[in-house]
């Protein structure tokens, strides 16, 4: 009688076997997700104490809203400057990643214009209805020079939109600008 036929017989007259089969699986199976789990918990306590910080949920553009969630990091993974609370209501000086941890040179403060930018009066005939933080690209002389971010829309007494540009686009928006050139576009 070959092996295969004589364990079912002998489950067959003693079902306490098939059971102890059973239960000894299953407490294999116990005892490697365990021991998973108390490797993970070990790994995670090696990298020390954590803290939150917020994290942008998805890309956000320059002068954008931000949409972000706080999230828990290693203490030696997060930067100096990161950010442990956030505002409703605030809004990128820059653009930022997906994932990205928020420090506070992401946001852009009471201006509006993000750090290191400089502003330009920009004549308001050479530009569509823009309004506050709308995304702007820089035209001037037929070329794209720069993107930037609207700080201040037209007035009636002023006729100026006022765009926030890199400091690195500065001088090619200055020499545009004087030579009367520059014509605004919004991005959408």
């Amino acid at each position: 009688m070959s092996l295969l036929p004589r364990v079912r017989l002998a489950l067959a007259r003693r079902p306490w076997l098939y059971w102890l089969c059973v239960g000894v699986c299953a407490a294999v199976v116990w005892f490697s997700v365990a021991a998973a789990q108390a490797r993970v918990v070990a790994a995670r306590d090696s990298w020390g104490a954590t803290r939150t910080v917020w994290v942008a949920s998805g890309e956000v553009g320059a002068g954008e809203a931000v949409v972000a969630r706080p999230r828990e990091y290693p203490v030696a993974m997060v930067p100096a400057a990161a950010l442990t609370s956030l505002t409703a209501d605030a809004v990128a000086a820059r653009s930022i990643g997906a994932g990205e941890v928020l420090v506070a040179d992401d946001l852009a403060g009471d201006s509006l214009a993000p750090p290191g930018w400089v502003v330009f009066a920009v004549p308001a005939d050479a530009a569509p209805t823009l309004a506050v933080l709308d995304r702007v690209v820089v035209f001037g002389s037929g070329h794209r020079w720069c993107d930037g971010v609207v700080v201040a829309s037209a007035e009636i007494e002023t006729e100026v939109v006022e765009v926030a540009v890199a400091s690195e686009c500065a001088a090619d928006l200055s020499a545009q600008l004087a030579l009367g050139a520059v014509t605004l576009a919004r991005l959408s």
